[in-house]
């Protein structure tokens, strides 16, 4: 009987780690960088920010956030209703800016590149603030996160904008 059920664990365990393998493989062949930039910014902006942000209201108060919309939700729906909200807003950016990459056919690849790489630093900053401030160290100022956040997005787009001009302008010349 024993051996029945260990048999059968081993079974299972071999076929999940089948099945994981299947899925690693259709997801290397599948993603492309920009898929990457899409998950990585949804990651930091949205899940990593709204749980270290959460938590931090949690053990240092609401009045830490500085984002007023973001200390409400908080107080009135706590630590879930706070994270949710989070990644709903991180998915609805991240839903807009896949619609501005279908509708230019990948004429805008590098600037939306550009604007994926400034959230997803945002991000980074923003956990980064977050952890330092539970910690009791000393961190960047919100003003300087934001401000740090539109000049990165700012100059990233504008240099993903000029390199996608420059791949069309040789594309045309190419034929």
């Amino acid at each position: 009987m024993t051996e029945n059920i260990n048999n059968e664990t081993k079974g299972f365990f071999a076929e999940l780690l089948e099945l994981l393998k299947l899925i690693v493989i259709f997801s290397i062949r599948k993603l492309n960088f920009q898929h990457v930039l899409f998950l990585t910014a949804f990651l930091t902006f949205g899940l990593g920010d709204g749980i270290t942000s959460a938590y931090m209201m949690e053990k240092v108060g609401a009045s830490a956030e500085l984002n007023p919309l973001m200390s409400y939700v908080f107080m009135e729906q706590g630590i879930g209703g706070m994270v949710a909200v989070k990644i709903w807003l991180t998915l609805s950016l991240l839903f807009a800016v896949s619609i501005v990459s279908l509708k230019t056919n990948g004429h805008a690849f590098w600037t939306v590149n550009g604007f994926l790489i400034a959230l997803c630093a945002g991000g980074v900053l923003a956990i980064n603030a977050n952890l330092n401030m539970l910690n009791g160290f000393i961190h960047e100022a919100p003003e300087e996160i934001i401000a740090i956040f539109i000049i990165l997005t700012l100059l990233l787009t504008e240099v993903g904008s000029y390199m996608d001009r420059y791949n069309s302008q040789n594309q045309v010349e190419d034929f």
